[in-house]
């Protein structure tokens, strides 16, 4: 397999040093990110890049719906967003979904596409942005997102991931020590709980 030079860079995530690195002659280009596989990986370790450029994506597919599906019916407008635009901002989800508040919020914004569903842009009722995803019945995406890692878990668990094997991954937790009440000459201090608890294993 040969390498283009052109195409490879270089991404430093530990060592902040600065080193060359040559490949056929071509002194590689150092990067603070880089795409890999669809995700943008920095060298900081953080989504914030990653999620900037899945929202501005997502709300310039969302603008082309509302260009070209301004009279469609509710139904097919959902099915656009659906297909479309939230298909975008969930790919690989269960790698870098972020647990910064900005980014939580930055991703939310998009479902604001329930104006252009419903095709309401008028009104100012207070809440009423929050309730339409409710009455279409968008889940929100904060909420998909811990499902699909959920989901993913249970699959990893029952061996349905080939390339992960549970048994390397995974390591059952240790019984703790056992709990017991302190016992004294006149009276018996017992646990809140029982007698005797362990920790869930």
């Amino acid at each position: 397999m040969r390498f283009n030079a052109k195409k490879c860079y270089i991404l430093s995530i530990k060592n902040k040093s600065q080193k060359f690195y040559t490949l056929d002659g071509h002194i590689l280009q150092q990067v603070k990110h880089n795409p890999y596989l669809g995700l943008q990986i920095s060298d900081d370790l953080k989504w914030t890049t990653h999620i900037s450029n899945v929202t501005k994506k997502a709300n310039s597919t969302l603008g082309f719906l509302r260009r070209n599906l301004r009279f469609c019916p509710k139904d097919c407008k959902k099915t656009a967003y659906i297909s479309l635009v939230r298909s975008t901002m969930e790919y690989g989800a269960i790698v870098w979904d972020p647990y910064t508040s900005n980014n939580i919020n930055q991703l939310e914004r998009i479902q604001r596409a329930a104006r252009f569903i419903i095709g309401d842009y008028k009104s100012r009722e207070e809440g009423s942005v929050t309730k339409m995803p409710t009455v279409l019945e968008l889940e929100h995406l904060q909420s998909r997102r811990t499902s699909q890692r959920l989901v993913f878990l249970y699959k990893v668990v029952d061996g349905l991931v080939p390339a992960i094997k549970p048994d390397e991954f995974l390591v059952k937790n240790k019984t703790k020590r056992t709990i017991k009440p302190t016992r004294f000459v006149d009276f018996e201090n017992t646990n809140i709980v029982s007698n005797s608890v362990k920790n869930n294993s």
